[in-house]
C-alpha cells in the first residue's frame, strides 16, 4: 500500500509516496516507536520507564506529523509479539489492535529475539540472543547475521547456571556476539569470562526501528495478524498472582 494525499493549493498536507509502517516495542523496560518508509526506518522516539501507555499515542504523533503524515496513510502497524513484559506487551499490541480496526490497517507482530538478533546483525561471528525468562532461567537462540537474520538454533529456556556451556555447546567453535538488553550484569560479565562478545546498543537506533523493518518484510510477505486473535508470547509466568484464600 502506498501513502499518497495530494490536496492542491488549499495549504493541505502533500505525502509523498511509500510504503510506511509504524514499529512499536514495548516489550522491554525501554521502549521504542518507530516509522519505516519502504523497508528503512527513517525516524524514530524512545520512550522512557513509565511513558509505554501516556507516551505512545504522542510519539506516534510527533514522528507522523513531522513528516506531513497521518495515521491512516500507514501500510500497517508492525509490534513486537514478546517474549517481555507482561504489561508492556499489553500495552503496545492494544494500542496497535486499536488503530489497525479504526483504520483498517494490517498488523504484524514480530519476536523480540528476532528484532534483537536484527538489529545487531553486523555484529561479528553469530549472534546470540538472551532475554529474561522465569526465574532463575534465560530464554536463548542463535542467529547468523548479514543483510538479514536466520535463527539457528531456539529460542530454549535454559537455567542461568547452564547459560554459557548451553550457548558454547550450541555455537561450537563459532565466535558468538550477545545481545542481552537486560540481561543483569552477573551473568553478562560471565559471558565476557567465556570468550562470548557482548553486543553495545549505544550507536543503533531503538529496537523499534528493528520492528518496523521486519514488519514490512512480514507484511510483504502476507504475514498479517487476525486482529482477534492476535496475542503477545510472553515467555514467562506473570510476577503477580492471586492471592492465596484464607483457610
Amino acid at each position: 500500500m502506498a501513502a499518497s494525499a495530494s490536496r492542491g493549493r488549499s495549504g493541505v498536507r502533500v505525502v509523498s509516496a511509500g510504503r510506511l509502517v509504524l514499529g512499536i516495542d514495548t516489550a522491554q523496560r525501554f521502549g521504542s516507536i518507530a516509522l519505516a518508509g519502504n523497508g528503512n526506518a527513517a525516524a524514530w522516539e524512545s520512550l522512557a520507564p513509565g511513558e509505554h501507555s501516556s507516551g505512545l499515542s504522542r510519539a506516534a504523533e510527533r514522528i507522523l506529523s513531522g513528516r506531513g503524515l497521518e495515521l491512516q496513510d500507514l501500510a500497517g502497524i508492525a509490534v513486537s509479539g514478546g517474549p517481555g513484559s507482561f504489561t508492556g506487551l499489553r500495552i503496545g499490541l492494544a494500542w496497535a489492535k486499536g488503530v489497525c480496526l479504526g483504520l483498517s490497517l494490517e498488523l504484524t507482530l514480530v519476536s523480540e529475539h528476532e528484532v534483537n538478533a536484527y538489529r545487531h546483525r553486523q555484529s561479528p561471528g553469530l549472534i546470540a540472543t538472551v532475554l529474561p525468562g522465569e526465574r532463575g532461567e534465560a530464554q536463548a537462540a542463535l542467529w547468523s547475521g548479514g543483510t538479514g537474520v536466520s535463527c539457528l538454533w531456539g529460542p530454549e529456556r535454559v537455567h542461568e547456571k547452564e547459560l554459557v556451556a548451553t550457548l558454547r555447546e550450541a555455537a561450537g567453535a563459532s565466535k558468538v556476539t550477545v545481545a542481552a538488553p537486560e540481561l543483569p550484569s552477573p551473568l553478562l560479565e560471565s559471558l565476557r569470562g567465556a570468550g562470548f562478545l557482548t553486543a553495545s546498543a549505544d550507536s543503533l537506533p531503538p529496537t523499534a526501528a528493528a520492528v518496523a523493518e521486519l514488519g514490512d518484510r512480514n507484511l510483504l510477505a502476507g504475514r498479517a495478524e487476525d486482529l482477534a486473535a492476535a496475542a503477545p508470547s510472553y515467555g514467562r509466568a506473570p510476577n503477580a498472582r492471586k492471592p492465596t484464600p484464607s483457610p
